[in-house]
């Protein structure tokens, strides 16, 4: 109930929470009476009368009741976000990592920001609820175990559970991109969509995709992995062992590449960004080739799990304009299912807090997943 409050738009009446949910009216009202004597629901007054019977009252969940926090474990930083309960920001602590290749002295790390972030959180009746982190690679969620992040140098590292036992708070631990898609759906670009897909483009290209308001996780928990379909099959190998894959030519580090063969020379992808927004034709080209290539991708996606909306996302912020209006060009022009049923495709509303605050959005629907909230 909790998380239908959070996902749909605005305050609602008890009516219009039946409705949207399909339980009896009966039914919705015992559930928010709990809720409100619990704190978790705000009674906010009168909606305007429509003429008929009495005026109906405004219900939305009450954000102060707890905190919750949101890691996002990258290749070279780590940001902690402490945030109350409808993700607006309430502390951010940000550090680089030193030694990546150091598991355990990043969680060292990890561990000892997160509790200088607890320790200032506020009173409330809940309380810190627990802490959520998304790093990009392969994670068995369910036991929150790293798979295999090869951007971090990891393997079967059981992140959870030292960080539950460092900080006596339920941790969960999911991908970047299903991090993502779960924080857009809930607060972001996707706000109330209950079909869509997210697309990380970093270093790598990973997705998080929402069917039906159910995050798809896939027989072994690790779907999403469309950065390594095949876009050629005698292309590049890719650092998968794969050749060809869809982030050796639409990630970033391809962005740095097209750029690198057009000029002869290599620049971090935030001054090819830079170059772009100047009008230099070499970073706009080098874009355009990644975005095209994107928006092939993102076709196929869009012809096999047919969304309403598709957000991209994590890095690729200063260069959302050019790359989007290329990438929807390209779908518009490959996509099947477009005379039918149109994806939109938009950027991420969340920009690089996307992963944080989604990481925080699994705490939330690990807690308030049960039957009585």
């Amino acid at each position: 109930m909790v998380l239908n409050l959070l996902r749909f738009q605005g305050p609602l009446s008890r009516v219009e929470l039946a409705r949207r949910t399909g339980l009896t009216k009966a039914t919705i009202s015992s559930m928010v009476d709990e809720l409100i004597s619990e704190n978790y629901v705000l009674e906010l007054g009168q909606m305007p009368s429509n003429g008929v019977g009495r005026r109906p009252v405004q219900l939305q969940f009450n954000p102060s009741v707890g905190s919750v926090i949101g890691v996002e474990l990258a290749v070279d930083f780590i940001k902690v976000l402490l945030l109350d309960l409808s993700a607006h920001v309430i502390a951010s602590h940000e550090e680089a990592i030193q030694d990546t290749q150091n598991p355990h002295e990043v969680i060292r790390q990890m561990s000892s920001m997160m509790t200088s972030v607890i320790a200032n959180a506020p009173a409330s009746p809940l309380g810190v609820i627990g802490a959520g982190i998304g790093i990009p690679g392969l994670v068995d969620s369910a036991r929150g175990i790293v798979l295999n992040a090869p951007n971090l140098g990891w393997k079967n590292i059981e992140l959870c559970s030292i960080l539950e036992e460092a900080l006596q708070l339920p941790v969960v631990l999911d991908n970047e991109a299903n991090a993502g898609a779960m924080g857009e759906q809930l607060f972001g670009a996707g706000k109330g969509v209950a079909n869509m897909v997210y697309v990380s483009i970093g270093t790598g290209i990973g997705t998080g995709i929402i069917l039906n308001n159910q995050l798809i996780r896939g027989q072994g928990g690790i779907a999403g992995e469309f950065g390594h379909m095949t876009i050629d099959r005698n292309g590049p190998k890719c650092s998968c062992g794969n050749h060809g894959c869809l982030e050796t030519y639409a990630s970033e580090k391809a962005m740095i590449e097209h750029f690198q063969r057009l000029t002869g020379m290599r620049q971090p992808f935030t001054q090819i960004a830079a170059l772009a927004a100047s009008g230099d034709k070499n970073a706009n080209l080098a874009i355009e080739t990644a975005a095209n290539y994107l928006g092939i991708g993102i076709a196929s996606l869009v012809n096999g799990l047919n969304p309403a909306l598709v957000v991209i996302g994590n890095r690729v912020g200063p260069t959302a304009d050019r790359l989007i209006e290329t990438v929807d060009n390209t779908v518009r022009d490959r996509s099947f299912t477009e005379p039918y049923s149109p994806a939109s495709i938009r950027n991420s509303s969340l920009g690089h807090l996307a992963c944080a605050i989604g990481a925080a959005s699994l705490v939330l629907h690990e807690h308030f997943s049960g039957p009585h909230v």
